[in-house]
């Protein structure tokens, strides 16, 4: 696991780790910055967290881009249940949940990319993007470059006589 890039990341990290611990998630891993030995010792290191929480937890609603990442602390039994469970987030990168119906289930799932069962494979020119207050639209598809261009009409005369309303 690399540096943060900046102090300011690492701050903001350690931040929600601390908001994590304090709402009374469950560390299951990490949850410190990272003691390395010699010249690393001074870089922005965090040791990858893995927290247990649930839905009302801010660690599980917002985006923290660091080595953290939040988990449901129990199980969503139905498809309706599911679709209401991930209505109720502000933000919806991306979700990788393990189900038995997921090829039903997985679209109800409000989120730019879903992996039911099968967390993080995807082809490179797969579009990607978040839903609601994640991410701007989305890349990496031929479909996108219609957010770069205009349709135009442009309908030209090679007459020397005036046509249509002229």
């Amino acid at each position: 696991m690399g540096a943060q890039a900046s102090n300011d990341q690492f701050e903001k990290i350690l931040s929600y780790i601390d908001i994590g611990k304090k709402e009374a998630a469950k560390v299951m891993t990490g949850g410190v910055r990272a003691e390395l030995s010699g010249d690393l010792s001074s870089g922005y290191y965090i040791q990858p967290t893995i927290f247990q929480g649930n839905n009302e937890m801010r660690i599980l609603q917002e985006e923290i881009f660091g080595p953290v990442v939040s988990t449901r602390a129990s199980r969503i039994s139905t498809t309706r249940s599911r679709s209401r469970t991930t209505r109720c987030m502000a933000w919806a990168l991306a979700c990788g949940p393990v189900m038995a119906t997921s090829r039903i289930g997985g679209r109800a799932i409000e989120a730019g990319r879903v992996w039911p069962n099968c967390y993080h494979l995807y082809p490179a020119h797969a579009a990607f993007g978040g839903y609601k207050n994640s991410g701007i639209g989305r890349e990496n598809h031929k479909m996108m470059l219609s957010h770069y261009q205009q349709t135009k009409n442009l309908l030209v005369s090679y007459s020397p006589k005036a046509m249509g309303f002229f």
